[in-house]
């Protein structure tokens, strides 16, 4: 008996030490992100201030950026649970983190999801934004940089030791785009002729990443944040494809579903994209309508099963 009991106690102290050892590493792996430093090819760009530009960057940040960053862009705390720890969304006026921002670093950070300092921006969907043309882009920032200047401060991130090692170990997904997005790529990039179009639907529905939460597919997605539900599938093989469009714009500008149910702004940003103008509304519509129908994405399904 004694002998057994030694060698259970061996077992013991053997499985907690790799236990450690696996916490240590995942946890310095989460570090090292945090630290690691980037290197950017950019392409020649200077922001837009003309009026067009600035109408067209006024639509474009209300209905993108300010998901994140706030209604006035002075930041939010965006992200918040006491398990995982916090990621606020910054100050993005003149007044806040970008104050002393170049073109090329605006630049730098949305295409390519890169600080000016070269570390890499945590939750930037630059891998989405960055697929904007050059000239969106260019009137966005000159827009962003008419903004009055708040002083508004927010915290750094701050994780816990288990969201630690859950995104040293790949849980949270990519948590810089700076690790994902071909960083040497200098080419101007363009967009479609602006219409209520197939083609700048999808252009506009690449840009806002809505396949980031909806799925490649459309038709439902589980993202790696573990208390949001799953994207719905946006395919006319859910509820969507008994929508027409003024039921479509008017879901994104009410927040209400034409089957009465009322969305989490927390999870499904419906706020801002209602701000985006009816052509580009109408677009992205004709372009989901365009898509095959599909059945549910099985973790949307097992999700419905499971909150019923």
């Amino acid at each position: 008996m004694k002998k057994f009991l030694k060698w259970l106690g061996i077992a013991v102290l053997a499985i907690v030490l790799v236990l450690v050892i696996a916490v240590l590493v995942l946890v310095n792996k989460t570090n090292g992100m945090a630290k690691k430093t980037y290197d950017v090819s950019l392409p020649k760009f200077a922001a837009a201030n003309d009026s067009a530009a600035l109408v067209r960057g006024a639509v474009i940040a209300n209905s993108l950026c300010g998901g994140c960053h706030g209604g006035d862009f002075a930041g939010t705390e965006f992200f918040k649970d006491d398990a995982t720890g916090s990621i606020p969304a910054p100050n993005i006026t003149s007044g806040g983190r970008t104050k002393n921002y170049t073109d090329a670093d605006w630049l730098r950070i949305i295409r390519y999801g890169v600080k000016p300092d070269k570390h890499g921006a945590m939750i930037m969907p630059s891998k989405e934004m960055g697929t904007m043309s050059n000239e969106d882009i260019a009137a966005l920032v000159g827009y962003l940089k008419t903004i009055p200047a708040s002083n508004k401060t927010w915290p750094d991130p701050e994780f816990t030791l288990l969201s630690k090692v859950l995104a040293g170990a790949g849980l949270f997904g990519d948590l810089y785009h700076a690790e994902i997005i071909d960083l040497q790529d200098a080419t101007t990039k363009t967009a479609p002729e602006p219409g209520p179009t197939v083609a700048y639907g999808a252009y506009t529905v690449g840009f806002h990443g809505c396949k980031s939460c909806h799925g490649d597919n459309l038709n439902g997605k589980k993202t790696p944040d573990p208390i949001s539900p799953p994207g719905a599938n946006i395919t006319k093989g859910g509820n969507f494809g008994k929508w027409s469009l003024e039921q479509f714009k008017n879901t994104l500008r009410t927040g209400t579903t034409p089957e009465g149910k009322a969305m989490d702004v927390k999870f499904m940003p419906w706020a801002p994209m209602g701000l985006m103008t009816d052509m580009e509304l109408e677009a992205i519509y004709n372009y989901l309508q365009s898509m095959p129908a599909l059945p549910d994405d099985e973790t949307v399904t097992k999700w419905n099963e499971k909150h019923q």
